[in-house]
């Protein structure tokens, strides 16, 4: 071995299910009724990880680099005003978002017009 330590399977999963509450409890500030989205079948598989966070559909990925952008694919956008977000954080590395820039328009829109009336 080359020195670098394994996780397994069980502990990846796990690693992912605490980043999934830490981002859920982080979320409460905005969202009091945020929680891990719990799926337990492919087939109801919405791909959001938080739940109760207005029209975000928050995907996360916990891993030892950050997850490629194109997980965000992995969200199941239902209606316009959704907008999927990728929160993504690897081994001693700053946690990041990453969303479509047209959303990313559509949320300064929203928020430069509350900010004004």
């Amino acid at each position: 071995m080359t020195g670098k330590r394994r996780i397994s399977h069980k502990g990846c999963r796990a690693k992912g299910h605490g980043f999934e509450r830490k981002i859920a409890n982080e979320l409460k500030e905005f969202y009091p009724d945020a929680r891990r989205h719990l799926e337990y079948q492919k087939c109801e598989a919405k791909g959001f990880d938080v739940a109760n966070t207005g029209p975000f559909l928050i995907q996360c990925k916990r891993n030892r680099l950050y997850a490629p952008i194109t997980k965000i694919n992995e969200v199941k956008v239902s209606s316009e005003d959704q907008i999927p977000i990728l929160v993504t954080k690897g081994d001693n590395l700053e946690t990041m978002c990453v969303m479509k820039f047209s959303d990313f328009l559509k949320m300064l829109r929203r928020y430069c017009e509350k900010a004004t009336h």
